[in-house]
């Protein structure tokens, strides 16, 4: 499934409104917040249709997937938009990880834990927002909505780090600690990052932590209560992904919709997440050329200084060395 849509759910007491454009969506917030109340008259609609008083507007169709359903194995069909109430057992389990993983559907999840079975992006993590009790009408508004994806830095100041963070020791790792002269440390994967930033930052360096945004979703919590813990001794920066920092570098040549209008290509039947989709075209593009990317390896043709330079000038302000 792919594309971007936005969906209207209403009857004459409250109005919902949301966009979705990634295979997952999560919805946090605690009660009160109408979330169940979404779920309710999406239920309503599709038992009663019309006759429900309730009206949906949407492109796709949205369907609701039950615990009694999930049992019973009666899935929505493909090309749905699937929303999921915080009531349902599964979805913190590795069997509907693998269930979303190659569904050709999209998925709103509405919980109030992390989902850390599933790498959904900060950008697509949402509370339900009213303006006043007495209004009927609620949007879904990013939790996660700094500019540039950079978090923890005031906008024009600057932030030179004693020591930059990465997920992991793979390629993007291996360009960082090129472009950045301070100390580069691996944290050993995404779910170590928060707890290596706390290490660094006791120990009095001013940290840098640079993760894949795309997957990043389900550890985005823990860390930015550290950084508000640190203050000024810690910052996190959070690209797509460092694939999408090449491909928006124009290090390797791509057309420009595949970054830009990414929800129309990136078909969630065959990727898990937008950092699978960006990968996977810098992979295919570079092949059999001299930049021939390898996850696991930098190809040392990305250790030139036109390469590194090419990447500082789009990295923020606030952070490029």
């Amino acid at each position: 499934m792919v594309g971007r849509y936005e969906i209207d759910v209403y009857n004459n007491r409250v109005h919902f409104h949301l966009e979705v454009k990634r295979n997952i969506t999560v919805i946090q917030g605690d009660s009160a917040t109408g979330k169940t109340q979404l779920i309710r008259l999406l239920s309503d609609y599709n038992n009663s249709g019309v006759s429900s008083g309730v009206t949906v507007v949407s492109e796709a169709p949205c369907a609701v997937l039950t615990t009694s359903a999930w049992k019973q194995k009666a899935l929505p069909g493909p090309g749905s938009i699937v929303f999921v109430d915080e009531d349902f057992a599964p979805m913190y389990s590795e069997e509907f990880a693998r269930y979303i993983k190659g569904a050709d559907d999209y998925f709103v999840l509405i919980c109030r834990d992390s989902l850390f079975e599933l790498p959904y992006s900060i950008e697509e993590i949402y509370g339900m927002r009213q303006g006043r009790p007495s209004q009927k009408y609620s949007s879904a508004k990013r939790v996660y909505n700094e500019l540039f994806a950079l978090f923890n830095v005031k906008c024009g100041s600057t932030f030179r780090p004693d020591c930059v963070i990465t997920e992991d020791s793979n390629a993007g790792h291996v360009f960082l600690s090129c472009v950045y002269e301070s100390e580069c440390v691996s944290a050993g994967g995404k779910s170590s990052v928060a707890d290596c930033i706390s290490r660094e930052a006791q120990s009095g360096k001013k940290t840098l932590a640079i993760v894949d945004g795309a997957a990043y979703g389900a550890d985005m919590e823990k860390t930015m209560r550290l950084m508000d813990y640190y203050k000024d001794r810690s910052a996190l920066y959070a690209p797509e992904s460092f694939e999408y920092l090449l491909l928006s570098a124009g290090i390797v040549e791509v057309q420009e919709e595949l970054i830009k209008e990414t929800w129309n290509y990136a078909d969630s039947s065959e990727f898990f997440s937008w950092e699978d989709f960006y990968t996977k075209t810098l992979s295919t593009a570079s092949a059999g050329t001299v930049f021939q990317y390898n996850k696991g390896h930098l190809n040392e043709a990305y250790k030139t200084k036109g390469c590194i330079e090419s990447v500082k000038r789009i990295l923020p302000e606030e952070i490029r060395p």
